[in-house]
């Protein structure tokens, strides 16, 4: 998943399915933690992943608080926090709980990227769950973790739902974020939508659909690159192949509905990120007459030089011309 949308998409919600955590995808959060940054390399988190067939997880549950008994759904329950042989001060500073932290965020965006839930908790007795896990004195517990795939709200009781149908909201980043000294809020905001946006229609073809009734799913690039070249020749004014100064380097596609032969289909897109040799297109497939979404997507395109065999900076001249399509 692209990394300013699991940004926004990421959500601690409470809904866990029974359903079992595969082995492999553990392993991808628990590699994603270790390798975030340490102070000094000392990589000081450890985690006690503790699964619903093991032995201490009854008398694990039981130190959990009473508001945070929708975790015991979920498959896996994570104690994170570091070992005190890693101990680093730097003059009054303790890293130590700093860097678990950190790889603790690593594995909780992690885990969302690969389609689970991670739901990091404060509500636990320290006491009860070093019994239950046997852990030593000189492990320092943060958090524990409720990790599993998304279940249905209608499994949680009416006061831990309406938590999770509450809007995700963060304070403006003046108020958390200073600029040359304290307490001068930081101007940084993030761009607005483009002054316009590129529509085209793209129409659909009997040769299209394929033997599932709707259009392919691998033939979406193509329905892309359609609405791409028409952005080219109607805004960049490009009217020749050779013209055509850059290559993709990356797709990515979300497919929210098929598209069917009798559909009317557009394609809008805008210009999100502009680099010193490559830009960002974001495309929107949807119907205009009902308004539904068949296909959210980006490419990533990088000026090149076909001649010299390498990227060239995006010229002036191309970001004058697509200036009023860029945008956040």
């Amino acid at each position: 998943m692209d990394f300013a949308r699991l940004i926004e998409a990421r959500r601690s919600t409470r809904a866990f399915s029974e359903r079992p955590v595969e082995s492999g995808k553990l392993a991808r959060l628990l590699e994603a933690a270790r390798w975030s940054p340490s102070c000094s390399n000392r990589q000081p988190w450890r985690f006690v992943v503790v699964s619903k067939d093991d032995e201490s997880r009854a008398a694990f549950e039981d130190a959990l608080d009473a508001g945070n008994g929708w975790a015991k759904r979920a498959p896996l329950l994570v104690v994170s926090g570091g070992s005190g042989a890693n101990l680093l001060e730097v003059e009054t500073r303790d890293y130590l709980l700093h860097d678990a932290g950190l790889a603790l965020m690593s594995l909780v965006y992690r885990a969302f990227d690969v389609g689970l839930i991670a739901h990091p908790m404060a509500g636990w007795k320290e006491q009860p769950m070093r019994a239950a896990l046997s852990l030593p004195d000189d492990f320092h517990p943060i958090a524990v973790t409720a990790i599993g795939y998304p279940g249905s709200p209608d499994d949680l009781d009416e006061a831990t739902r309406k938590k999770d149908d509450k809007p995700r909201t963060r304070r403006p980043i003046g108020d958390s974020v200073f600029a040359g000294r304290w307490g001068v809020p930081h101007p940084a905001v993030l761009p607005g939508p483009p002054e316009r946006f590129f529509e085209t229609a793209i129409p659909i073809r009997f040769s299209d659909i394929d033997a599932m009734g709707h259009v392919n799913n691998a033939l979406t690039l193509t329905l892309l690159e359609q609405g791409r070249m028409a952005f080219y020749v109607e805004v960049v004014g490009v009217r020749r192949i050779e013209d055509i100064d850059f290559v993709i380097a990356e797709s990515s596609c979300r497919y929210k509905a098929p598209i069917l032969l009798h559909d009317t289909v557009r394609l809008r897109l805008h210009i999100s990120d502009v680099s010193r040799s490559s830009f960002r297109f974001r495309y929107l497939m949807f119907d205009p007459d009902d308004g539904r979404v068949f296909t959210e997507a980006e490419t990533v395109q990088v000026v090149y030089d076909f001649a010299a065999g390498r990227p060239k900076a995006v010229s002036s001249e191309f970001l004058e011309k697509v200036g009023p399509f860029i945008g956040g």
